[in-house]
């Protein structure tokens, strides 16, 4: 399973869904709903976002000026892209250690049913890319 380069990579795919999200009229107001600032912490390389809801704003997560996370998800690279192709289910993720979390879960299980509606944008910005590598098979 295909995953990312580095944190420019994740940022800008994983990372610039959010933004999209946060652009979105419809999505913007219930994802700052949530409160959550939520760190995406990955392996395979070491890279991290922290993605700030409540702020409507994405840092990359070598960036000192981040804020403080709520919760942090961690899986490899690969996971997380697999993850917002709709291709993980998160809670049998979870249970299978593939997936861990710490922190506030019930705010990140606000975001769940939100999170599926970003799927088709990470796909589309992959494809709008040429980065067919990334894709993972239905």
């Amino acid at each position: 399973m295909p995953g990312f380069a580095d944190e420019d990579e994740l940022y800008r795919y994983i990372g610039g869904i959010f933004e999209t999200a946060l652009a979105d009229p419809e999505l913007e107001p219930k994802l700052r709903a949530t409160g959550l600032v939520l760190r995406q912490q990955c392996t395979d390389p070491e890279s991290a976002l922290v993605i700030d809801l409540p702020g409507g704003a994405v840092w990359r997560g070598s960036d000192p000026g981040a804020p403080a996370a709520h919760a942090t998800m961690t899986m490899a690279t690969q996971t997380a892209n697999a993850y917002w192709q709709g291709a993980v289910n998160l809670t049998f993720a979870m249970a299978r250690g593939r997936v861990t979390v710490d922190g506030t879960v019930t705010k990140l299980l606000q975001l769940a049913p939100l999170a599926k509606r970003l799927f088709p944008v990470y796909v589309e910005r992959l494809r709008a890319d040429g980065r067919d590598d990334l894709l993972v098979a239905p």
